[in-house]
């Protein structure tokens, strides 16, 4: 939502219960100690306000930029896209290689100025085999080679071009 760091929000159905992740003060029916930062909060809520308003406009352009990305990554021989090809969210690619490890096109591209992940978020940093991409049939090398981006709001077209031909640029090499 691009709030401030250091505050959240959790909804919480009536009726589920909940326990204290720290001990301390009493505060907020004894769920968490110390004084809430208001004005971290007022910003969060603005934040909020700001992402519902701008929702639907934001997707639409975040889905029609992820799909020039795909329809362009798609083209780098030995990358697969994971997952359906359009019922995914807006903001969301990723991809494997059979061959070509994924934390090794990160650390390429990080040098380049392009910040992506390698696997699933939940297994990010673990020279293991992305889980999930386990989970969704991928054998232990393909589920090595996954790299995953994500766009922002202020993700442009020519970032996402740079992207691909940078990753292009990766995989000629590495294959």
């Amino acid at each position: 939502m691009y709030g401030p760091q250091g505050v959240g929000g959790l909804y919480v159905r009536s009726g589920t219960p909940l326990q204290p992740i720290g001990g301390g003060g009493g505060q907020e029916g004894g769920l968490r100690s110390g004084t809430p930062p208001v004005a971290l909060i007022a910003a969060f809520g603005a934040a909020l306000t700001v992402a519902v308003q701008e929702m639907a406009p934001t997707a639409a352009r975040l889905q029609a930029l992820r799909d020039r990305f795909i329809a362009q990554m798609r083209t780098i021989p030995g990358l697969e896209l994971t997952g359906h090809p359009s019922e995914r969210l807006p903001h969301h690619a990723s991809f494997v290689h059979p061959t070509v490890s994924g934390r090794k096109a990160v650390w390429f591209l990080r040098e380049q100025g392009i910040a992506i992940g390698a696997g699933s978020a939940c297994s990010s940093g673990r020279e293991t085999p992305s889980p999930v991409l386990l989970a969704m049939g991928y054998d232990p090398q393909a589920a090595r080679g996954g790299i995953r981006i994500t766009l922002g709001w202020d993700t442009t077209a020519a970032d996402l071009a740079e992207a691909a031909n940078l990753c292009a640029d990766f995989y000629r090499s590495a294959a």
